[in-house]
């Protein structure tokens, strides 16, 4: 076989080549373009059907008499440059105008492709039946239009390198820009050795696009497998923690980051405190932003709301602001390098309870179907994994919690005895123990039933639990009679609190019971009193009676 026919070959293998990676290319962004839709080659790979046409075209007119001559080759010669003036500039276009391109799309794409096809093959044609060199005087001498081509097809090669590696948007397009730094190398050895490189030229062109089409589609496989895998991991994590809202969420946030981290560079997950309050509780990302912290409190505008549910959408800056209620401050100031955020909504029985608001730097973002539905999975997660949450706090709540007022039990109560007074014997220190009861609970059942007897004792509930301390600890212990651990305070501190405790509880029984009501009180001190928690309960208790007897005394 002669080194021409040979050198023939290995061209028609290099085109059938990138025939087969502009085809793989074009039937990726048909079928999956809903994964690429917030991408750059959402855009280029709508060129691709065109591009298809005009390689198969250009495949189909390279036969072995076309080698040596210069008649024959001005066809193919216009297709080549039209095929690669029509990749680079729709990649250069879908850098510049990514946006208005995608609107364009969307509406013209097959008109387009088409138009394209046709003028293509149509002046293939002209050029092929009357020759006229138009592109080639000779296997060396090109034609001003051929140069012209030539010099355009760089320009846009340049300037699509140039924007890649200076556009924050695009930094992470490795591929893309392998691909053109390929492309341009190999129209660099054409244009230097005035066409006599042109097998390594078409080598070099053609590997590079079947790198991009190998390159997209890992991609996309890869992202499904990474994304499943993460999802995997995520659920393995949840079952070894025990559900809380910190921990669960820690490892739902860094999931969705982990899988979104090249749109979203900064992740915020709020939680309701109280009526449309908001309050951080884990972040993943840059850490430059040091800002956002457990301090950040959110409110929502309630301008926002209709009357159906709020959906996952996409806020500016200004419009999150509006959105949330927040004043230009030193967090908004620091994440003035964030130009979009997306919120999730997170709902329990119609309400919003949570946020996820992920900040991207892209400047004309919008969701990609792809981003919807992996944002969909994690509120739908969380609003199963909350509801799962919410029903195991009500078991512990209820399993460390009295049913009728909301105090502790007495379970609960014995065992928070035991932690105090090992604390005080470890630190120093003391506290003081005091039981609480009815005193004419029986006459209410009797006269006025147990419902007013009940209610009798909420009421006992509250007045303790609202002139108590937050550290403190109240339970009730059984029936009418109840219990407070003061943390940290002699008897004389709390002197005042439990006159005020009885004082209201007579008072609001006068106004809310048919008969006036008083409770006695007994008060020990550890370890004042002795260091035996027995002891201790039988010192209050007895002291509690004591005074019981007095009042009976009194009322007679």
């Amino acid at each position: 076989m002669s080194k021409e026919l040979t050198e023939f070959y290995l061209y028609k293998s290099f085109e059938i080549a990138g025939l087969v990676a502009i085809s793989g290319v074009f039937t990726i962004s048909l079928t999956l373009g809903n994964e690429l839709k917030n991408t750059l080659l959402y855009s280029f790979g709508k060129a691709f059907l065109s591009l298809t046409i005009l390689k198969f075209l250009y495949v189909l007119s390279l036969d072995k008499d076309i080698i040596d001559n210069v008649r024959n080759v001005q066809g193919p010669d216009f297709l080549n440059a039209l095929f690669k003036l029509l990749i680079i500039y729709s990649l250069l276009f879908s850098i510049v105008f990514k946006d208005k391109l995608r609107s364009l799309w969307e509406k013209w794409v097959v008109a387009i492709n088409v138009v394209v096809a046709v003028y293509g093959i149509w002046f293939f044609g002209s050029i092929s039946t009357g020759y006229k060199g138009s592109f080639l005087v000779s296997e060396e001498i090109l034609t001003h239009l051929y140069t012209f081509c030539e010099i355009l097809i760089m320009i846009g090669i340049l300037l699509s390198v140039f924007l890649l590696f200076t556009n924050v948007n695009y930094r992470q397009s490795k591929s893309l820009n392998l691909f053109l730094i390929l492309f341009g190398f190999g129209e660099g050895i054409l244009i230097i050795t005035k066409r006599n490189g042109i097998l390594l030229t078409e080598a070099l062109q053609n590997f590079a696009l079947l790198y991009l089409f190998i390159a997209i589609f890992l991609s996309i496989t890869l992202r499904q497998f990474r994304f499943l895998r993460q999802l995997s991991l995520f659920s393995s994590e949840v079952l070894k923690e025990k559900l809380d809202i910190r921990k669960s969420f820690d490892l739902l946030v860094e999931f969705v980051y982990e899988i979104y981290s090249k749109v979203f560079s900064k992740i915020c997950f709020y939680y309701l405190q109280h009526e449309n309050v908001f309050k951080l509780i884990t972040t993943k990302g840059d850490d430059d932003v040091e800002n956002i912290q457990e301090k950040v409190i959110l409110k929502l505008n309630s301008e926002y709301f209709s009357d159906s549910k709020m959906d996952i959408d996409v806020f500016n800056i200004p419009r999150l602001k509006e959105f949330l209620q927040l004043e230009e401050d030193e967090y908004f100031s620091v994440s003035s390098v964030y130009r979009n955020a997306a919120v999730v909504p997170i709902y329990r029985q119609n309400q919003i309870v949570a946020l996820l608001i992920c900040y991207t730097k892209i400047k004309n973002f919008k969701l990609s179907n792809e981003l919807i539905d992996g944002l969909l999975i994690f509120k739908n997660f969380s609003q199963a994994l909350l509801s799962q949450i919410e029903r195991i706090e009500k078991i512990r709540s209820l399993s460390a919690e009295d049913e009728l007022t909301g105090l502790y039990n007495r379970r609960y109560f014995i065992k928070e005895l035991i932690m105090e007074s090992l604390s005080c014997d470890r630190y120093g220190g003391k506290f003081c123990l005091a039981f609480f009861d009815m005193d004419n609970l029986k006459l209410l059942n009797d006269f006025y039933g147990h419902s007013m007897g009940d209610k009798a004792i909420r009421m006992i509930a509250r007045a303790i639990k609202d002139n108590i301390r937050k550290t403190d600890v109240p339970a009730r212990l059984g029936g009418d009679e109840f219990a407070v651990i003061f943390k940290n305070c002699s008897k004389e501190d709390i002197e005042n609190r439990i006159e005020n405790i009885k004082k209201l509880i007579e008072e609001e029984s006068e106004k809310q019971l048919p008969k006036k009501i008083r409770v006695s009180c007994g008060v020990a001190v550890y370890p004042d009193d002795t260091k035996s928690l027995d002891e201790l309960l039988k010192i209050a208790d007895m002291r509690m009676y004591e005074e019981k007897l007095k009042n009976k005394g009194e009322s007679k």
